[in-house]
């Protein structure tokens, strides 16, 4: 590598023997798993409410200028990246700098945790989906073997309170009342 260069692409004369790695069935099957990848629950429950909460059209607008000035462009840069390289998300950064290698490491930590958080939304979704075939919800009443009547009593009461507040329109009903006190 002359000296000057931050980029080092090696050519097939000088990179070392690679495993062959697989390669996709069709262009309308790599298509499918990159936007299953790309559209996910973040896409199909979350941003809907963000457009609603911060002005609609307002937000919708600099979303689209900056999905088209940054985030297609760094997709297709992954993406032909991972397609001249051959590599992962990690050893294709560190194939071109090793200096990068970094990004692939922080781009695979953020996957991860949100594969967490992903897990535990398709959890509710499954619980929800299978207690609505029982014929009491679980959760339509408090009647668990761990509840006490003192938690009974200050659920209800908290739960008047609430309904108080929202009825009487008063702001400030719920700081001269302290709900634990109630229930302790």
């Amino acid at each position: 590598q002359p000296p000057g260069r931050l980029f080092h692409l090696p050519t097939k004369s000088t990179s070392k023997t690679v495993e062959e790695r697989g390669k996709w069935g069709s262009k309308k099957e790599f298509i499918l798993s990159v936007a299953g990848a790309i559209i996910g629950l973040g896409n199909v429950w979350r941003f809907p409410y963000l457009c609603y909460k911060n002005g609609g059209g307002a937000f919708f607008i600099p979303y689209v200028l900056f999905l088209l000035t940054c985030g297609i462009p760094l997709f297709v840069l992954e993406t032909a990246l991972g397609q001249y390289t051959s590599q992962g998300g990690i050893m294709c950064w560190r194939k071109v700098c090793p200096l990068f290698e970094g990004m692939g490491y922080a781009s695979q930590m953020i996957i991860f945790y949100g594969g967490i958080s992903y897990i535990v939304i398709l959890a509710w979704a499954f619980l929800y989906l299978f207690s609505s075939f029982s014929g009491e919800l679980p959760w339509a009443t408090c009647n668990n073997t761990w509840n006490t009547s003192k938690y009974i009593c200050c659920y209800y009461t908290f739960i008047c309170l609430c309904i108080h507040q929202k009825i009487s329109g008063l702001k400030n009903s719920m700081d001269n009342v302290n709900v634990t006190s109630l229930c302790f």
